[in-house]
């Protein structure tokens, strides 16, 4: 990403090297953010009263087998998205929640008529994280494995 911003010419010129220095930040800023955000959503249907309401969803869409279907995708969404946050795994686990987060625009928001923005930003995220990898600050880069 920071050899676009020099490849770019800055509206500002002298900001240029200032975007190129925080670029690498701000990226693991927003892949912290996205994942603890992402985790959050695993840890209420796990621990708290959301199993119940995603099992019966997943039985209403024809989802099969409805139950361990709906502790796989909490699973991802908590453990992939606490991964994602320290930047362990990302492209693999981005790419699993990108395709969650597909299943859950087509089946769910778009029939719904509403609430469809948001997974279209999370889609969006998670879809920029499956191809730009953990980044400079990222666990990946620091074990010398980009997946």
């Amino acid at each position: 990403m920071a050899e676009n911003l020099d490849k770019q010419r800055a509206v500002i010129p002298k900001l240029a090297p200032l975007y190129a220095a925080l670029e690498p930040l701000a990226y693991a800023a927003m892949r912290a953010t996205s994942g603890l955000i992402m985790a959050t959503f695993g840890w209420t249907k796990l621990f708290g009263d959301g199993m119940t309401r995603d099992i019966e969803l997943f039985q209403r869409l024809g989802l099969e087998p409805a139950v361990p279907l709906a502790y796989f995708t909490s699973g991802l969404e908590l453990l992939g998205g606490l991964a994602i946050a320290i930047g362990l795994l990302t492209r693999p686990l981005a790419f699993m929640l990108f395709i969650q987060l597909v299943v859950i625009l087509v089946m769910v928001m778009i029939p719904r008529g509403t609430g469809y923005h948001l997974t279209v930003v999370w889609l969006g995220t998670f879809a920029l994280m499956s191809v730009h990898g953990g980044g400079r600050l990222s666990l990946d880069r620091w074990l010398g494995r980009e997946f």
